[in-house]
């Protein structure tokens, strides 16, 4: 899970590229529930990511036969879209949906979160948050989201 705050200037829909500050809270690697080895079988892992284009909170998601390569396949679908500062927010290669949701209101906190449900995992998105110290917009909207 990563819980990224990106400047005021998402809010108002363009920026300049050296306006932009990011600060990336990272808590302890979190797989939703797996491990980071290679999945076998029919199951792969999954990952949601967010980045800004043109200014404003835009999401992805991208999958891969492990977790580490899930999440560098969402960061690379971002920045092959054109984004800026692109992050994998959440990554799973058990049976949970992942979700990453951003805020529209000036903030630029990204969190990603894991769930039975979409709207599970973005609750957890809102706690991951509440566990770095930061307040995230109750009508932060889900960018990316990714279920078994």
């Amino acid at each position: 899970m990563t819980i990224s705050r990106r400047p005021f200037a998402v809010r108002m829909g363009t920026a300049s590229a050296a306006g932009l500050a990011v600060m990336v809270v990272t808590a302890a690697l979190s797989w939703a529930g797996g491990p980071g080895g290679v999945v076998t079988g029919g199951d792969i892992s999954r990952a949601v990511g967010s980045g800004l284009l043109d200014g404003l909170l835009v999401g992805f998601t991208a999958s891969g036969p492990s977790n580490d390569a899930a999440s560098a396949a969402v960061v690379a679908a971002c920045q092959s879209a054109g984004a800026q500062q692109c992050s994998s927010d959440e990554v799973t290669n058990d049976v949970y949906c992942v979700v990453s949701v951003g805020a529209d209101d000036g903030s630029g906190i990204v969190s990603g979160g894991a769930g039975a449900t979409i709207e599970a995992a973005r609750d957890n998105a809102f706690a991951n948050v509440a566990r770095a110290n930061l307040v995230l917009d109750p009508s932060a909207r889900v960018l990316a989201g990714s279920c078994p």
